[in-house]
């Protein structure tokens, strides 16, 4: 195993619960709209075996299925909370405490909505 793997092993079960993705909806004006039915949405980390990487997740309860452009919606929120917020505040605390941060690539997001 070479030593990046061993670090994305090493970060395998992270949760960063200091913050909630949901926490913020009611400050966004198309978010507001979906806010009392989204609840949760703690940054989490789980190291693939099969793949050799660490894949982040964010998890949302809903009081009620979102229709695609509510989707859309809480996507859009999401890469903005991973990239300039809740993310930059969890890469930044790990970061003052010399601690490993992982990269959140945004680009591969999915989304699935089960009931």
């Amino acid at each position: 195993m070479t030593k990046d793997q061993a670090i994305l092993k090493s970060l395998d079960g992270l949760r960063y619960e200091d913050e909630e993705f949901s926490d913020y909806l009611y400050d966004g004006e198309e978010t507001s709209n979906i806010a009392d039915h989204v609840t949760g949405g703690v940054l989490s980390f789980e190291y693939d075996i099969a793949s050799g990487s660490l894949i982040g997740s964010v998890e949302y309860q809903l009081s009620r299925a979102l229709s695609s452009d509510e989707v859309a919606i809480l996507k859009e929120y999401t890469i903005e909370q991973l990239l300039d917020g809740i993310g930059s505040n969890f890469s930044q605390e790990r970061g003052l405490d010399g601690q490993a941060t992982p990269f959140i690539n945004h680009e591969q997001l999915s989304f699935e909505q089960t009931s």
